[in-house]
């Protein structure tokens, strides 16, 4: 029997002691289920070192033969885990983002066995620590452990890949006993076999077989057999696909034609729990940046992450460039001989995912080391030669021992310049990919100013556009997805790294907007409320539109302002407004269009400069023009006391009306809640639904000053995790709600001292 889960009824203790190790000794334990966190923290502002402790976890195995090879399996522990069976040490893993294996057989015994995982979350000589690291890496067995009850034939490895030619699946058995081994590769139409005895090679022609892409994700299921005896004694099922990936000197190419990759960096990392989110949350993030985000590749900075987020992402066609643990520092000899282990296990875990297109093999910005480097790359190449390596550096002219020169951009900030050019970088001929670009140059909170926000939804945009333009660039990937915590030499001071187009709990700021523009549906934002007292001096200087429609019209007091054509085409759609009187001037004052461009004129200098320090705008234009252009700004945008009027826009795509938004001063109108599934699914472990509160008002934006608070209280069955009294965070918040039993309906009731009472319900279900 393959993956047997042995998520719950684990025992927990935060101090070690070692008389913890004492068999039978469950003295001040508590029980726990996995995916778990070493320590719960505070949404924000606690002791960074919060987790940086030794803990021990253990539970009662039942082991039913020795006949048979019992391996447990331990996909996730942060960081150093000593494993114990039976008061016997049976293994030292120094990973804390690896998957490890251990046949428990020596010190097993039939019945009842004791297993103990003793977990420093420290950050010890390993990597990615030994210096400074941007992102906290938080502790416990955060990951799932399942059984795997083999024959003591069975499958060890096996490694399907292919070339224009022939299917290839490589396998590895536990011995070399004769034996048959069937594979059968297929999808709803068609169905490939491969035979062989063992030893042997499995090899078959390739024929016209579904590709997958980010558009098309077609997969294959893959199932091999080990018959012995006419008996099937191992079988193990995965998903393939068949995708032709190749970097060349002008790009990336995809099935064989020129590939844009468009991408965002994603830590693992959630509120409160740290890294111990099950499949569910792990799915989310994976739909977020294809469905939501429109992406069609993500970069897993900068560690390997959880197989659930890269099967959905195998799934709905999500690109995946996956890396080594690493951040700046490289250490001694022992720290790079766990690195080097770390790419061998980085990619004998997932060389199968057909989503990964690129393997990181150096630590994410860090200086050259020549024979480091040689190492991982030989190992990376000698496992997967079919897949190309890449080393995120941000520094330029670098060693280039990857197949991809991958570079971290920070040269935008909107001055003009969205990206460097290839040669301002390198002067390899080889591919040139950008892994990171705004982030650290303008973080942004989702309750910042809003020209502050508008900005860096700006720069967003540029770098977006000029990527799309810029033929030998294989693509981008911004920093980043969502903010997440830090340690306290980073983010604002608080502990959270506010670098993500969404916040720490999935949800939009304007910066997420330019992406959102590839939506396949019509879409229309506008990153101003045109509430003037968000505004220096009470005047609206500037803000964005962000859209894929191919024409916008912007309507005041139902008077159209202004017409945006020709916006097709990557991003064009992504531009910034500074003219808020348009065509006013000439149709409701009867200026000449050279009348009105130079009021317009004298209007943009006296915004420049704050309009009450405007002695030198007098000497340059005259005191009638600029008391005029005062008067009409007045007038017709922005007038202190006055009842603030709206402003609507109207896209339109093939001359067709498709979408409409009006922005403007508005008033509550209602609560929206979203919840991320109805159902709670516990056979594997506990789950956990996210459910998101966001405020509207009456013109259907969400009111982003809103900061109401609400209480949760939730059945005996479910709980909340983290603050189950908290406040809106810009309009809109997210919390988290875990099953604590297998079976029942959930039942949750969201109460405000304003709005009254909600009441929502889920269904747990073992399935």
């Amino acid at each position: 029997m393959r993956k047997e889960y042995i998520n719950y009824n684990w025992f927990f203790k935060s101090e070690f002691q070692e008389s913890d190790l004492e068999l039978g000794n469950f003295n001040d334990f508590e029980k726990v289920n996995l995916p778990h966190t070493n320590k719960e923290t505070p949404l924000n502002n606690f002791d960074q070192r919060i987790s940086n402790f030794v803990s021990i976890y253990k539970k009662i195995i039942n082991i039913d033969s020795l006949d048979i090879d019992n391996i447990i399996v331990f996909e996730g522990v942060g960081h150093q885990s000593d494993v114990y069976l039976n008061g016997h040490k049976i293994y030292s893993n120094y990973c804390g983002y690896n998957e490890f294996k251990i046949n428990l057989n020596e010190f097993a015994r039939v019945g009842e066995n004791e297993l103990a995982v003793v977990v420093d979350s420290n950050e010890i000589n390993q990597p990615p620590f030994g210096f400074v690291v941007d992102y906290l890496c938080f502790g416990g067995i955060y990951r799932d452990v399942y059984l795997d009850r083999l024959n003591k034939l069975h499958i060890e490895d096996y490694y399907f890949h292919h070339d224009k030619d022939n299917i290839y699946v490589d396998y590895k058995l536990s011995s070399d006993e004769d034996s048959l081994i069937k594979v059968e590769i297929k999808n709803n139409h068609q169905v490939i076999t491969l035979e062989c005895k063992n030893g042997e090679k499995l090899i078959t022609p390739i024929t016209d077989i579904d590709l997958w892409s980010p558009e098309f994700p077609n997969l294959y299921s893959l199932n091999i057999k080990v018959i012995k005896n006419d008996e099937v004694i191992d079988e193990i099922n995965d998903r393939v696909g068949f995708r032709f990936i190749e970097f060349k000197e002008d790009g990336f190419y995809l099935n064989n034609q020129k590939y844009k990759i468009r991408g965002l960096d994603r830590h693992q990392s959630y509120p409160y729990v740290g890294y111990a989110m099950p499949k569910s949350m792990q799915e989310d993030d994976a739909n977020i940046l294809k469905n939501k985000l429109f992406l069609n590749a993500v970069r897993t900075s900068h560690y390997p992450q959880s197989i659930d987020f890269l099967n959905r992402c195998d799934e709905i066609g999500l690109l995946v460039f996956e890396e080594i643990p690493g951040w700046q520092n490289i250490g001694d000899k022992s720290w790079q001989d766990k690195a080097v282990n770390n790419v061998k296990d980085m990619i004998l875990r997932d060389r199968n995912h057909p989503s990964i297109f690129l393997w990181g093999v150096r630590i994410n910005e860090s200086g050259d080391n020549h024979d480091f480097y040689t190492r991982t790359n030989e190992v990376a190449h000698t496992l997967d030669p079919y897949r190309p390596t890449g080393g995120v550096r941000c520094s330029k002219f670098s060693e280039l021992l990857e197949d991809v020169y991958t570079f971290n951009d920070f040269i935008c900030t909107n001055k003009g310049i969205a990206l460097h050019k290839k040669e301002w970088v390198t002067d390899t001929h080889k591919p040139y990919l950008v892994t990171e670009y705004s982030g650290h140059m303008m973080p942004t909170k989702a309750y910042d100013r809003e020209t502050r926000r508008t900005d860096v939804a700006l720069l967003h945009a540029s770098v977006l556009k000029e990527a799309s333009q810029y033929d030998l660039l294989a693509g981008t990937f911004g920093w980043c997805f969502a903010d997440y915590n830090t340690h306290e030499d980073f983010g604002s001071g608080d502990l959270i790294c506010y670098h993500g187009v969404l916040d720490i709990f999935r949800n939009t700021k304007y910066s997420a907007y330019p992406y959102m523009t590839k939506s396949n549906k019509p879409f229309l934002e506008v990153t101003s409320n045109f509430n003037i007292g968000e505004h220096d001096g009470g005047y609206i200087r500037y803000f964005a539109v962000m859209t894929n429609c191919d024409k916008v019209e912007m309507y005041h007091n139902n008077f159209k302002v202004s017409t945006f054509n020709n916006l097709s085409g990557d991003f064009n759609g992504c531009f910034k407004v500074d003219d808020l009187l348009g065509d006013i001037l000439i149709k409701l004052e009867n200026k000449t269009k050279e009348e009105s461009d130079h009021l317009k004129e004298v209007l943009k200098d006296l915004l420049e400069y704050d309009m009450i320090q405007r002695d030198f705008i007098v000497e340059k234009w005259g005191k009638k023009d600029v008391e005029e252009a005062y008067q009409l700004f007045g007038k017709y945008v922005s007038n202190w006391g006055s009842h603030p009027t709206p402003y609507t826009f109207v896209g339109y795509i093939d001359n067709q009306k498709v979408i409409e938004t009006t922005k403007g001063n508005q008033h509550f109108d209602y609560i929206n809640v979203e919840m991320s599934s109805n159902t709670m699914h516990t056979k594997r472990s506990y789950d956990v639904v996210k459910i998101t509160l966001e405020m509207i008002g009456n013109l259907g934006n969400r009111c982003e000053f809103a900061f109401d608070s609400f209480l949760v209280k939730t059945s005996d069955n479910i709980k909340v995790i983290g603050d189950d009294i908290f406040s809106l965070n810009s309009g809109i918040r997210s919390f988290y709600v875990k099953s604590l039993e297998k079976t029942g309906k959930g039942k949750i009731e969201i109460i405000s001292p304003r709005f009254g009472k909600i009441e929502l319900e889920v269904d747990l279900v073992e399935d």
